[in-house]
């Protein structure tokens, strides 16, 4: 594989971090257990041979109760090391998703719009459960049966009579050293290959919903050709790289064909010795099959896990190597903050300070960035040059789950849980009585039991901001809290938000909330100036 792959798959077995003695059982357990089955065919095959010679009873009462042994046993032993894997691999993976939701709750919103097509938590959870590969299909097998096969060498190398098999042993061991070689070899170009099938997968699914939502206006306008084009050139592309892949397989398993030939072919050296132990080296050479096939497995394994975790290692680039305590002074500043959308620039080097307590209220024109603004100083989205900071401290060095405590963003458009209202509002909350009793002022009666059915957006800002209200924040961040509110209701959310000390942070164009405002702030062609309320 690549360097850079073989580093994450490496630094991915190193995160899983396994117990010792998990680890340990795994690899005894797959050792014994593909010792004893190797030691099974190759013990038959020499009890059938020398069974032509016609031996004594007891030499062959004694043969037969080992293999009878070995047979009896070999079923607990594969059961015993897929069970070890799989204890290694669940424990690997309950780690992994640790590591997930905590470096996804670090996601800022630019990111999570970034990485959030389709489900991005399923598709991270796939991708933890795709890299157990890494321990069960890889790691536990190869190094078993790498083991078992070191073992067959040197027993090549001991059979009778005593320093004559050196020769055989020797071209044996060299033979799959070899095939190891070049199945490395193909494991590189599998990677790529592999990632060509992914982005053809990508495309052609992107394709299909792009063309899928225009086909009705295609065929209005006559175009229904384009789109045939279109998906002919999306279908060719996922089917060259299938038949690339495939191709490549193809060449893996001939390569491991051959080996096996090749570890037979070693044999034309044997030494003058009995038929029995010539059947026993054909059999451990034949056993090279088993090994290579395992190793093989275990290098798709590998290759496999290596596209969920370049995807995981995307999300630790946002991951905050600083975790300061809450400062006591929450007053907000903006350094030379420049903030971006794409070519337009939405803030130009602004300076802002926001005494702790103060009520402000961001206005202008739609579009201008307040909603980016508000997002910065929660932490929820990066600035490109600047500093956003609560009493000295940038917002991005803070410890997040106080910085979670302290701050609280209700966007425009909340998202809610469905269910009871004991879930809606107090999903990651302590005192959800308090949240329920809040949202009597604001026009929402609910009990424990209440079930939302359908919320209107109105009615849903109520909930995330009563939701918010909490843990008593010391800064509210709120976007168009009063859209789609009357008058009375408006004016209950804002009486509500008169009990609070919170610092209060609110875009708007709501005429009431603007007076309610100890100051106006409006935010166009990239400055802040002071408004009139």
């Amino acid at each position: 594989m690549k360097g850079n792959d073989l580093a994450n798959a490496t630094r991915w077995l190193k995160r899983a971090q396994p117990p010792r003695g998990a680890l340990l059982r795994a690899l005894v357990a797959g050792v014994v257990g593909t010792l004893a089955n190797g030691a099974l065919a190759v013990g038959a095959l020499a009890l059938l041979v020398e069974s032509a010679t016609r031996p004594g009873l007891r030499a062959v009462a004694i043969v037969l109760v080992v293999i009878e042994l070995l047979a009896f046993l070999r079923s607990p032993l594969r059961y015993l090391e897929r069970m070890s894997a799989h204890r290694l691999g669940y424990a690997a993976v309950t780690r992994w998703r640790r590591w997930l939701v905590r470096v996804i709750g670090q996601l800022d919103y630019s990111r999570w719009r970034t990485l959030s097509s389709g489900d991005l938590l399923e598709r991270a959870l796939g991708d933890t459960d795709e890299l157990q590969n890494l321990w069960l299909r890889g790691v536990v097998p190869a190094v078993s049966t790498t083991a078992v096969v070191l073992a067959g060498d040197l027993l090549v190398a001991l059979l009778p009579p005593l320093g004559e098999w050196w020769r055989v042993a020797v071209l044996l061991l060299a033979t799959q050293v070899v095939a190891v070689a070049v199945l490395l070899t193909l494991a590189q170009s599998h990677v790529t290959r592999d990632q060509r099938l992914r982005a053809a997968r990508g495309h052609y699914r992107a394709q299909l919903i792009e063309l899928g939502s225009i086909s009705p206006e295609l065929n209005l306008l006559g175009r229904s050709a384009f789109a045939t084009s279109r998906y002919r050139s999306a279908l060719e592309n996922l089917t060259g790289a299938e038949r690339s892949l495939d191709e490549l397989r193809r060449y893996a398993s001939a390569t491991v064909l051959a080996a096996v030939l090749g570890s037979l072919g070693t044999l034309a050296w044997h030494p003058a010795t009995s038929e029995v132990w010539l059947v026993v080296a054909a059999a451990i050479a034949a056993g090279s099959y088993e090994w290579l096939h395992a190793l093989r497995g275990a290098l798709d394994g590998a290759v496999a896990a290596t596209g969920g975790a370049a995807r995981l290692e995307a999300f630790e680039e946002n991951s905050r190597a600083i975790q300061l305590p809450w400062p006591s002074d929450c007053t907000v500043h903006l350094e030379g903050v420049t903030i971006s959308e794409g070519s337009r620039i939405l803030l130009d080097g602004v300076d802002w300070t926001v005494l702790a307590g103060a009520h402000v209220a961001l206005t202008g024109p739609s579009g201008t960035g307040k909603s980016t603004l508000l997002r910065a100083v929660a932490a929820l989205d990066d600035v490109d040059a600047g500093t956003v900071k609560v009493g000295g401290v940038s917002v991005r060095d803070l410890e997040e789950g106080a910085l979670r405590v302290h701050v609280a963003y209700v966007d425009s458009e909340p998202g809610l849980t469905t269910g009871y209202a004991v879930d809606v509002v107090g999903l990651g909350r302590c005192d959800v009585d308090v949240a329920l009793r809040d949202l009597g002022p604001l026009g929402l009666a609910a009990e424990r039991t209440t079930r939302f059915g359908e919320l209107s957006r109105g009615e849903r800002t109520r909930v995330a901001i009563a939701r918010a209200l909490v843990t008593r924040p010391d800064i509210l961040l709120l976007d168009e809290p009063t859209a789609g509110l009357g008058h009375q209701d408006s004016t209950g959310l804002l009486s509500l938000l008169s009990t609070v000390t919170s610092t209060v942070i609110v875009a708007t164009h709501d005429p009431l909330v603007l007076e309610w405002c100890d100051e106006v702030v409006v935010l166009d062609h990239a400055d802040l100036h002071r408004g009139e309320q």
